[in-house]
């Protein structure tokens, strides 16, 4: 009775959920590529075409990425999209269509009760796959980390940052499909060289399309590239670089002078090459098994490139990276869309474009929409769809974006995360606003079109952690009345996603009475209906009697009787960080009696 390891965990949903039909041959195959650590300029199709260095000698390098220009020649470039400036909260975010103030408690810790889009695209009848890198959790006492991705709607996985953070170049630490995987020195049976994270990952993806080319299929591809190596701070050269040994000798231990960042940043142009590369094999193989049209792809990128990079654009520009910061240069990234003969293309010669703003959680219900799945939380979603413009519709899908951004999701000290910056801000096409922060009491305001770095303002305040340094920005008592209209406008929004918390939980139906085999969704109210916090859990007293899952459907196992419990995530604070609480039962919650007949 109430044995944790059976707990079957869901999110409320605003109205009665009724079972997702399965999906048919005629719905689009769904692959969504996420590069690590790489800006919308990182990506030849936005007009770059060199790579610079900053503070080093290097010289600039030609740098053009033709398999993903390919992509977005076949579709559509979107030309102003967001991410976090790092990649946990990206990552959560875009699973689960809501900004981190929804749901990023801590940092590797994203609970299975949370609805992604992997759990959505499962109960739609798709086969799912992710093939790169996880980072978002660690498992929990009841489910271990290397098991913990099947509670995401995964079918099948190859990941790394799973387990444990590991290498994820040579000899890396992954975990595919539930086994530990250790890949010491040795030689890749499939390559005849060392073995590389990368092409094991890349493998698995092949795999998972030609083994499900017969179905609908949701492959999720997070590369582990350009991301340097976590464990060592360096670089690495590809199977591509030429000497074809400065791959095969390569010294990965990051004790010894080549591990050295300063002295593998030359290595930074061949891993974006590497990563064309590699995306290019997955579109290579949707065309040998004749559905590239019947597949949507879409593309982007996790966090802006880092420093000390630059990208140069044809005309001389010189974007530099700034990975980790809340300004333009740390958060625009690529998006592509494509998929021929749904997806118009440019004319031939040009790329379409789409210029409004595009908020990653946007990602989400986009892919819902494009797939013909109809989430039934859709009403606690921040992202609004932008499949219309996608398909060519007029107009911009929204208005402002808005990001709440907890500098410490990287790896806090204890110290770190007592002095925490909270960053919660707005954007549109012209103006920024910060909701106010440490050192700032009034907040502070820029007008981004000629300011993207965000470094005007007379006054600079040193943020408690990481030596970050916050600029003031324009004077908020000079104002012009256009700057003030903005400055209103975008306070509204982030009034409007101001954390309100919740107060009380109540399950509609009062009890339940099932026969066996028979299933029921239920569902619970939030009090207020606008608390920030709107995940819930379910939990059934014996599962063995009935179980409930993520989406709230009760089925009935044997004859008996249990409750069914619902507890909020507000103050429940839901963990997978194999901490030894995973979550409290203590707090706001509502409970019914279910009998099985």
């Amino acid at each position: 009775m109430n044995t944790p390891a059976c707990l079957l965990l869901s999110l409320v949903a605003p109205l009665l959920l009724t079972p997702a039909p399965a999906a048919t041959p005629g719905k689009p195959n769904v692959v969504l590529i996420l590069i690590d650590d790489l800006s919308h300029y990182g990506v030849s199709a936005y007009g770059s075409t060199r790579l610079g260095f900053e503070g080093s000698t290097l010289d600039d390098v030609n740098l053009s990425t033709p398999n993903i220009d390919r992509l977005a020649a076949e579709g559509l470039r979107c030309d102003s999209a967001y991410a976090y400036p790092l990649c946990e909260p990206t990552r959560i975010a875009l699973m689960s269509g809501k900004h981190n103030n929804r749901n990023l408690i801590t940092k590797k810790a994203q609970h299975a009760s949370d609805i992604t889009f992997s759990d959505l695209f499962k109960r739609a009848g798709y086969a799912t796959g992710i093939f790169g890198k996880w980072k978002q959790s660690r498992g929990t006492k009841e489910i271990p980390a290397k098991d913990y991705l099947y509670q995401f709607g995964w079918d099948e996985f190859c990941a790394f940052d799973l387990v444990k953070q590991g290498n994820r170049f040579f000899n890396p630490s992954l975990v595919i499909n539930g086994q530990i995987k250790e890949f010491d020195d040795g030689i890749d049976p499939a390559t005849g060289r060392r073995w590389f994270g990368p092409d094991i990952c890349n493998r698995h993806a092949l795999e998972f399309i030609e083994k499900h080319k017969d179905r609908p299929f949701f492959l999720y591809y997070p590369l582990a590239l350009v991301h340097k190596e976590d464990e060592g701070n360096y670089h690495v050269p590809s199977p591509n670089t030429q000497p074809r040994e400065v791959f095969d000798k390569f010294d990965d231990d990051f004790q010894s002078p080549i591990g050295n960042d300063k002295e593998t940043l030359k290595y930074f142009p061949e891993m974006i090459r590497y990563t064309d590369t590699l995306i290019g094999r997955i579109i290579d193989k949707l065309d040998s098994l004749s559905l590239r049209e019947n597949t949507l792809v879409v593309l982007m990128g996790d966090n802006a490139t880092q420093k000390p990079f630059i990208h140069v654009l044809a005309d001389g520009t010189r974007y530099p990276g700034n990975k980790g910061r809340t300004t333009d240069h740390g958060m625009h990234v690529p998006l592509i869309f494509s998929q021929p003969g749904t997806v118009p293309a440019g004319k031939p010669g040009s790329i379409r474009s789409y210029g409004g703003l595009v908020d990653l959680v946007d990602i989400h219900p986009t892919l819902c929409e494009a797939a013909g799945i109809t989430p039934p939380n859709a009403g606690h979603l921040d992202g609004v769809s932008l499949w219309p413009q996608v398909l060519g519709k007029p107009g911009e899908h929204r208005s402002e974006i808005f990001t709440y951004y907890d500098e410490t999701v990287g790896n806090p000290t204890p110290e770190q995360r007592k002095n925490a910056v909270i960053l919660r801000f707005a954007f549109d096409h012209q103006y920024k606003r910060y909701a106010p922060h440490k050192g700032y009491p009034q907040g502070r305001f820029f007008d981004i079109r000629a300011d993207s770095q965000e470094t005007g303002g007379s006054r600079q305040v040193k943020a408690p952690n990481f030596g970050i340094i916050y600029h003031s920005g324009l004077d908020l008592d000079t104002l012009t009345p256009d700057q003030q209209a903005a400055f209103d406008r975008l306070g509204k929004v982030i009034e409007a996603n101001r954390m309100v918390p919740v107060t009380a939980l109540k399950i509609r139906e009062t009890s339940l009475t099932l026969a066996k085999g028979d299933s029921r969704t239920i569902s619970a109210g939030i009090i207020p209906a606008h608390a920030t916090r709107n995940n819930v859990i379910w939990e059934s007293g014996d599962p063995s009697i009935a179980s409930i899952d993520k989406f709230g459907t009760v089925t009935a196992r044997k004859p008996g009787e249990t409750r069914i419990s619902v507890y909020s995530w507000d103050d429940a604070h839901p963990v997978a960080n194999n901490s030894s609480q995973t979550f409290s039962r203590t707090g706001i919650s509502s409970t019914i009696p279910v009998t099985v007949r």
